[in-house]
């Protein structure tokens, strides 16, 4: 059945290829806490999300759905809850102080968030002050700002001020995490400032600032410590960091010493001594415990005592981390808590709680292990467990994928062809939840164990159940189509394929078949062996099909009828498999048709209470027998109702005499036969018109409170009710009621307002009906009672001292209503001075109004207006400055000059103005304030400022005055203050430079002039330097003592022809004056110090050589420039030098010509000024070109024989270079050249042979250099001779040698007969 099976992993991989994309997850999971000012309101949005997009919903912490109250709260379209600003008369712990909690649900399931704590922050008056400190110097000084136990969990100290001046914390100054202020190493000056503290609330934003306070400094005087900072108990979070205080007054400076638990503390790690106390790093559990600070001096001890609390954060964590089961089976959580001990833990699926039930359970001593069985399709989701310790909260969750567990075969044997004898192995690889029990059979008989089968099972590591059928040896009776089932509790999954096994071919017998009428049936016909050629089916000897209904499955042996019929189908078919051309082979089975009942449907008209029915349940077609019974709402009819049921054959009728509401219901008819059972139902409805049971009536509602308007009726159906409303007094509109989380119907019909607001006044409409009869209704009108409510009032006000000052309140609400105004705590009667309170109406609204005449500085402070009457209260707060101009400062001399006053002042009360600036006045003792010189709107950011421009010893008095946008204060205490003496304020006079050397300059000057110089003159200091006009060069200082009016200097080692600059500047015992100009002039010329560089020389001809050099750098110089010299000389052969010879120039280059051929010259390069030649640069070497050389210095010729002839020659007294060889001509008449031979260059001789005798022959020699052939040298004429006389051809000359060498002088002589050769000396 190939196309059976193969439907069957097609629709397995549709199933099994879709994952699940969808998942939920949180964006802010810590989130517990929410605290926001009334006057700001809040938006918070839902820590939740999820892919695909998620419903978000707020719910309170008792599950109650969250509303919508126009103006004070909104859920927004994207699950941000916000909560409008708001009076405090609209204050609600309902909304303004409650727990609130969110959900998210998509497809894969629904989580919670955990609880969120919202809390608005009312404004409430308070003040922040600080007490006056002492201390000793040198030791600590420790300023706190106190702040109200009512705010001091909102309130943070942002800065400290040092007078006006924002301290920060550093070397000396130290702000702690606490927010208090200490001051190391105090000096006295410490004690001249105020010190203040700046607080912000944390959630209003409104800032204060503290009264001043100030530090008096005692000098240090031995004494016990006293403690200064300490603590009494601190709480942390695990991994933090914590500061525990402790630091005490006392001298000498007394030691600390920390104990835990009564156990020495060692210091070191994670704890560690600071100036403040003890800093513990990155707390733990374990940290928590008392902590004992000991300080102690010789002169006694003191102690801080306090315990640290170290919370470690709620985590709870759910195991396993995903889960993905199948329907039916079971699943297990477990929830592992950190943190607490002692906590409580609750259990969520899909954002509903979960108790323990039927299959749920719930272990473990702190409720942590969750056991499901036999989950459903509606169990699978998101599960949480929740954690909670107090304040702390925690949760995790895990999404459980429920998968459907029916079986699916993944994979299986596929159709084959065996021979006998042949082993076979059929698989079948199932997945499913619970593993599925896999059987196996053979043409629809089951497979036992034995025989020639063996059937064997394992399961995979993915958790697959694999199940072998194993044939050793086949058989033919092995053939037939073999079927594997899988079956769990979820369902079952088949799968068959045919197995072929070679022999000869027959048919198993089959047994009869039961069809039903209406369904499809098969008949297998069971062939075995192989190879058959074909499979016919034939009923009453007719070939099937004959009909569309029938199909035949020719290659596996499979009939098919479809929507069997009994007349057509029921009988006897038989299957016959053609086996050999000429041989088949038959089995038949026969079919047997059972036909259903089928029952002709019915319904119930409409019914009124008391009426008759009669309904018939009448079996058209179907076997029999057939049995009908009646159930109403799927049980059995119960005998009380009255009910007559009649059965009469193939029918049965129902029977009502007298309906009631009783009888409502679903009533079903069911017919059975031994081929199925059916059934019909229908509805009888008994209706009743609607009518009130409570009628709705007028009624009052507060504002902000809730109202239920009742109303409630009966009937059937049960009644329908719809609320309408028409706002306000006038004539009735009445219009749709959109119902929300504020406005709901209850389940009884009433309306609930659960936050009733000033426009819900109007006509409410109920309205009742089920559509049996006419409707009924009735109105009501609802008057919206609204308490007293402050709507507009000053937050903050200021007044002028002395002046009249007015503060308004407008109240709202119910009449009548009453103002009282408070000051502080304190309540203001009429009795009070000063204070006089009036009251008006306007419209709606009461205006009141409290009149202070005149303001005075304590008039400062918090008062409130509140507002009364019978359905509630309210009340506004308002803070009066009463601004007057500052007190004056008081000021001191902080540094006195010469010429400029340092002052410092310590500024006292400001009149709860901003100081905006200071003006100070100067004036020489002796003349009057009018004269006075003023600086004015010095910044109110400084406490000291500097006096400019006071002449020396002079004396002065100063006073100031504080402004703010009140006014100008009193005069400051005056001061008396005479100037110091200052340096000379004019140069010296009459400063002269006279350059004596080409180093050394004299430089002569006079003292300043008298009224300049600001006392005795007590020497000079000398600058000078080297002068460029674009340059910044510093100047070396000389300083000498004063010798009288007029001095003298001489400036020594300066630099060669330098131009320098010179100043002189006067000095007393105040300082330096000013300098003189400054002077130029120029130390006198020298020669030049260095010689030319990069002197360079190249042969350019056998006669010249062309000269290159650098000129000299303006330092090297030593004055100006007038030329330079080329000295060069001959470096001659017999290592003499020729004559030395110099040639000037301006130029750096210069061409040498009429030099000797190919002769090495020596040459150098100077340069010269003014004062002479400079360094001569080193000798270069440099040899003139090749020339063509001159003619040998000297010839001879002498006959040797009749036919050969003797030359000599000596080399040319002009070389020009390297001689290459020698050409000797040989004449015969001249200057026919008869023959030309060559000699090389070290030869001096050459014979010449094959010569006529008695025949006159012209000789002469040529030298010859890379530049060709010189002149020929002189000619001379010889003969052969057959007697030639003895000739010498060797020249006279001298020979020079070295002394102790060996030496050879030549002497070659030539005649015929060869001559004797004799030697002689000195002669």
């Amino acid at each position: 059945m190939w196309i059976l099976a193969l439907s069957l992993f097609q629709s397995f991989a549709n199933v099994f290829g879709e994952e699940p994309h969808s998942s939920l997850y949180f964006v802010n999971a810590s989130l517990q806490e929410v605290v926001f000012a009334s006057t700001s309101g809040t938006l918070v949005p839902c820590p939740a999300a999820g892919i695909p997009p998620v419903t978000l919903r707020w719910y309170l912490a008792t599950g109650e759905e969250i509303y919508d109250v126009p103006g004070i709260r909104h859920v927004h379209p994207n699950g941000t809850l916000q909560i409008f600003p708001f009076p405090p008369s609209s204050f609600s712990t309902l909304i303004h102080d409650n727990t609130y909690y969110c959900t998210a649900e998509n497809p894969s399931g629904k989580i919670r968030s955990q609880d969120v704590h919202i809390k608005a922050v009312l404004r409430e008056p308070y003040t922040v002050r600080v007490e006056d400190q002492k201390t000793m110097r040198g030791n600590v000084a420790v300023f706190k700002c106190i702040i109200p136990s009512s705010v001091e969990a909102y309130i943070t100290v942002v800065s400290w001020e040092k007078d006006t001046v924002s301290l920060v914390s550093g070397s000396r100054f130290l702000i702690t995490s606490t927010g208090a202020l200490y001051i190391k190493d105090v000096q006295n000056e410490d004690g001249l400032y105020n010190y203040r503290c700046v607080t912000r609330h944390r959630y209003t934003g409104e800032t204060r600032q503290s009264n001043s306070a100030r530090l008096f400094v005692s000098d240090p005087a031995n004494s016990a410590p006293s403690i200064l900072d300490g603590f009494d108990h601190r709480k942390a979070m695990a991994g933090q960091r914590v500061e525990l205080p402790c630091k005490a007054l006392g001298h000498p400076e007394p030691d600390y010493r920390w104990l835990k638990d009564n156990m020495p503390l060692e210091l070191s790690g994670r704890f560690q001594k600071t100036v403040t106390g003890l800093l513990i790093e990155n707390t733990r559990p374990s940290d928590s415990g008392s902590y004992v600070c000991e300080v102690s001096n010789r002169y006694g001890t003191a102690k801080v005592i306090g315990r640290l609390y170290v919370k470690q954060p709620l985590k709870a964590t759910i195991s396993p981390r995903k889960v993905k089961s199948s329907v039916g089976s079971q699943v297990s959580l477990s929830c592992s808590v950190t943190g607490t001990e002692d906590q409580e833990l609750s259990w969520y699926r899909n954002g509903e709680i979960l108790n323990p039930g039927k299959n749920v359970r719930i272990t473990g001593i702190n409720r942590e292990n969750l056991i499901m069985d036999h989950m459903v399709k509606s169990d699978g989701g998101a599960y949480q467990c929740f954690v909670r310790k107090d304040e702390l909260s925690a949760q995790d969750y895990v999404q459980v994928v429920l998968e459907d567990g029916t079986p699916k075969i993944i994979s299986a044997f596929s159709e084959k062809v065996v021979s006998p004898a042949e082993p076979v192995s059929l698989m079948c690889n199932v997945k499913g939840t619970p593993l599925p029990t896999i059987t196996w059979t053979l043409d629809d008989d089951p497979i036992l164990k034995g025989g020639g089968h063996r059937v064997s099972q394992m399961i995979t590591s993915e958790g697959n159940v694999v199940s072998y059928l194993n044939i050793s040896s086949s058989q033919v009776r092995d053939g037939g189509v073999y079927r594997c089932t899988a079956n769990n509790s979820a369902g079952v999954v088949l799968y068959q394929a045919r197995i072929n096994v070679r022999g000869p071919a027959s048919i198993r017998p089959m047994k009869n078949i039961t069809a039903i009428a209406g369904r499809d049936t098969y008949i297998h016909c069971r062939v075995i062996g192989y190879p058959y050629y074909s499979i016919k089916w034939y009923k009453n000897s007719n070939l099937l099909p004959f009909n569309h209904r029938q199909v035949a499955f020719e290659n596996n042996g499979t009939l098919k009828l479809s929507d069997v019929q009994k007349e057509v189908d029921e009988g006897e078919y038989t299957c016959n498999v053609l086996v050999q051309p000429q041989l088949s082979t038959s089995q038949s089975v026969h079919v047997t048709v059972k036909v259903p009942p089928f029952i002709q449907p019915f319904e119930f008209p409409r019914f009124s209470i008391g009426q008759r029915v009669f309904i018939p349940c009448v079996v058209v077609s179907g076997d029999l027998p057939i049995t009908i019974t009646w159930q109403k709402d799927g049980r059995p009819i119960p005998a009380s109702l009255g009910v007559t049921i009649d059965n009469i054959d193939f029918t049965s009728s129902l029977r009502i005499s007298n309906l009631s509401l009783l009888h409502n219901g679903n009533y079903t008819c069911i017919a059975r036969n031994e081929a199925a059972a059916v059934a019909h139902q229908s509805q009888l409805i008994v209706r009743v018109p609607p009518k009130f049971v409570v009628q709705p009536r007028d009624q009052d509602g507060i504002y902000g409170k809730a109202v239920i308007l009742n109303c409630s009726a009966e009937g059937y159906p049960v009644p329908t009710i719809v609320w309408k409303f028409s706002k306000g007094a006038g004539v009735p509109q009445f219009q749709p009621i959109a119902l929300n989380g504020r406005i709901q119907v209850l389940s009884n019909g009433s309306l609930l307002i659960k936050h009733v607001v000033e426009e819900d006044s109007g006509y409410y409409l109920c309205k009742v009906s089920n559509d049996v009869g006419a409707d009924v209704s009735k109105s009501m009108y609802l008057t919206v009672k609204i308490p007293a409510m402050i709507t507009s009032y000053p937050n903050t006000t200021l007044a002028t001292q002395g002046q009249k000052k007015e503060m308004s309140c407008t109240a709202h609400g119910e009449k009548p209503i009453i103002v009282r105004w408070e000051k502080e705590d304190r309540i203001i009667n009429p009795e009070m001075a000063r204070y006089l309170v009036s009251t008006k109406e306007v419209g709606e609204e009461v205006i009141s109004t409290l009149q202070i005449l005149p303001t005075v500085r304590e008039d400062s402070g918090f008062f409130s207006c509140h507002a009364i009457n019978s359905y509630g209260e309210d009340r506004g707060i308002i803070q009066l400055t009463v601004q007057e101009p500052p007190d004056p400062p008081e000021i001191e001399i902080k540094d006195v000059k010469a010429r400029t006053i340092t002052l410092r002042w310590t500024m006292g009360f400001d009149g709860n103005s901003p100081i905006t600036g200071y003006d100070i006045e100067c004036k020489n003792k002796s003349d009057s304030w009018d004269s006075a010189q003023r600086t004015k709107d010095v910044s109110p950011q400084l406490n000291s400022a500097t006096i400019i421009d006071i002449h020396p010893s002079s004396t002065y008095s100063i006073r100031m005055y504080a402004k703010n946008r009140i006014g100008k204060s009193e005069p400051s205490n005056e001061l008396t203050i005479t100037a110091d003496e200052a340096a000379p304020d004019g140069p010296p006079q009459e400063v002269h430079l006279e350059p004596i050397s080409s180093q050394s300059i004299r430089v002569t000057w006079k003292a300043p002039k008298k009224h300049l110089q600001n006392g005795i003159i007590r020497g000079y200091q000398i600058g000078y330097r080297e002068y460029s006009t674009g340059g910044n060069f510093q100047f070396n200082i000389i300083s000498i003592d004063t010798t009288g009016d007029s001095e003298v200097y001489t400036l020594d080692n300066l630099n060669k022809f330098t131009q320098y600059g010179l100043v002189v500047q006067a000095c007393n015992r105040a300082g330096t004056g000013p300098s003189s100009q400054e002077i130029i002039t120029t130390t006198l010329e020298d020669v030049p110090s260095y010689p030319p560089e990069n002197v360079q020389a190249i042969a350019t001809s056998p006669e010249s050589i062309s000269i290159s050099w650098s000129t000299l750098s303006k330092d090297a110089l030593n004055g100006i420039l007038q030329g330079f010299r080329v000295i060069y000389w001959a470096n001659l052969m017999d290592g003499e030098l020729g004559e030395i010879k110099n040639v000037t120039t301006t130029q750096p280059s210069l061409e040498l010509d009429g030099l000797e051929k190919y002769t090495n010259y020596s040459i150098q390069v100077l340069a010269f000024t003014r004062a002479g030649d400079g360094v001569r640069s080193e000798q270069i070497f440099t040899r003139t070109k090749e020339d063509v050389p001159g003619p040998p210095a000297g010839v001879k010729a002498a006959a040797a024989s009749a036919s050969m002839v003797f030359v000599s020659w000596l080399p040319p007294l002009k070389l020009n270079g390297i001689i290459r060889k020698y050409t000797v001509f040989c004449s015969h008449p001249y200057p026919t050249v008869i023959s030309e031979f060559e000699a090389s260059p070290d030869s001096f001789s050459y014979r010449i042979p094959n010569l006529s005798r008695n025949r006159q022959y012209s000789v002469w020699v040529v030298a010859v250099t890379s530049a060709g052939r010189g002149n020929s040298s002189e000619i001379i004429t010889v003969e052969p001779l057959a007697k030639a006389p003895a000739r010498i051809l060797t020249f006279s000359g001298t020979v020079t040698t070295p002394w102790m060498k060996d030496i050879v002088l030549p002497c070659k002589a030539v005649g015929d007969p060869s001559p004797a050769v004799k030697w002689m000396k000195d002669r």
